[in-house]
């Protein structure tokens, strides 16, 4: 997820909460509109270093009632950057 901001404000820092609710919501979103049969069991977010977060989610297929995982990697906010990266 991007984010950019006006010259001389700060960006918008992200809780751990937040990092939840928004993989959770994408993930869903995107499954749903593939049409593929799974949910989001479980997310797990930890941090990996100054500003940056690890996020674990579990995965289940209701088809075949198995789960898989994926992991993301939110960089930390570049400073300096006015514009998309």
């Amino acid at each position: 997820m991007e984010q950019t901001t006006p010259p001389k404000q700060q960006a918008r820092q992200f809780t751990r909460d937040d990092c939840s609710r928004i993989t959770a919501s994408t993930l869903n979103t995107v499954l749903e509109q593939l049409g593929i049969r799974q949910i989001v069991e479980g997310i797990a977010v930890f941090p990996a270093g100054e500003g940056a977060y690890l996020v674990d989610a579990v995965m289940r297929d209701l088809a075949a009632n198995t789960t898989w995982g994926v992991s993301i990697t939110i960089p930390p906010p570049q400073e300096g950057t006015h514009g998309l990266t």
